[in-house]
């Protein structure tokens, strides 16, 4: 059984309908997945799908779409969160983080903003989707300041260094399609060297496209082959590594153990 702890399905064109999305993963053994927002004008749509297909989503305030009146989103995402607590498809706070990769965003109006958000995991005990482009040393500064706040570094990139500090502090680290290409040395050496019981699979579909990808995007379909590959590299038993992703992913994000009991 595979999770998907991070893509954005239904935000997206797909090659099929969403049920037969659905049924084709099912199908592999692809149970749930996690559906991540990028703005407010997202919440509905991926609560929406969720409720759909049975999996899960967060809420969040992507740090490139980040707008001017911030201030009057949080207070929508907080609303939002407010009305849908007992929703058990809410999983966690997500996409947010930092992004320091593109140039011109405003890097304090960033971190206001996840600092903000961080405040809403605390209050409402959520995990969070955390985004970290080239921005990795600061989202784990930050998240110190925020100790019981849990996570998965979605799209890990990091620093052996910084892998063992996410490693410590209890993240998760987000495996996908950047771990089929060779040249991808930092992600397949964190892959290989990260502790058993911190990995999670995702896609983040339909961004970040395998290598092996024909259509230049990604798709939660993908995963059994996200599996064997990092089976592959760990050189461990498929099957074993399986069963522990997929406990790692239910402790990740509680509340998928509530949907995968319907």
């Amino acid at each position: 059984m595979i999770i998907d702890t991070h893509n954005h399905v239904g935000l997206a064109p797909l090659a099929q309908s969403l049920e037969v999305l659905a049924q084709k993963a099912s199908a592999m053994g692809v149970v749930c997945g996690v559906i991540t927002a990028g703005g407010v004008e997202d919440f509905e749509r991926v609560r929406q799908t969720a409720q759909k297909l049975n999996w899960g989503y967060c809420v969040g305030l992507h740090p490139l779409y980040i707008r001017e009146n911030w201030q009057a989103d949080i207070k929508a995402l907080s609303a939002f969160l407010e009305t849908h607590q007992d929703d058990p498809h809410l999983v966690g706070i997500g996409e947010i983080g930092l992004d320091f990769y593109v140039e011109g965003l405003d890097r304090d109006r960033q971190e206001a903003v996840f600092k903000e958000e961080l405040q809403l995991a605390l209050r409402f005990n959520l995990p969070v989707s955390l985004h970290s482009r080239r921005a990795l040393y600061r989202v784990l500064a930050l998240m110190k300041e925020y100790p019981t706040v849990s996570g998965v570094l979605h799209a890990f990139a990091g620093s052996l260094d910084e892998m063992k500090q996410a490693v410590r502090r209890g993240l998760y680290l987000g495996m996908g399609g950047a771990m089929t290409f060779p040249g991808s040395k930092r992600v397949r050496t964190a892959a290989i060297q990260a502790p058993f019981g911190s990995l999670v699979l995702e896609t983040d579909a339909p961004d970040m496209p395998p290598v092996f990808s024909e259509t230049k995007k990604s798709s939660p379909l993908d995963l059994p082959r996200y599996l064997s590959e990092l089976a592959d590299l760990r050189q461990e038993d498929e099957s074993v590594l399986s069963k522990a992703l997929f406990m790692n992913s239910l402790s990740a994000f509680p509340k998928l153990k509530v949907l995968l009991a319907k």
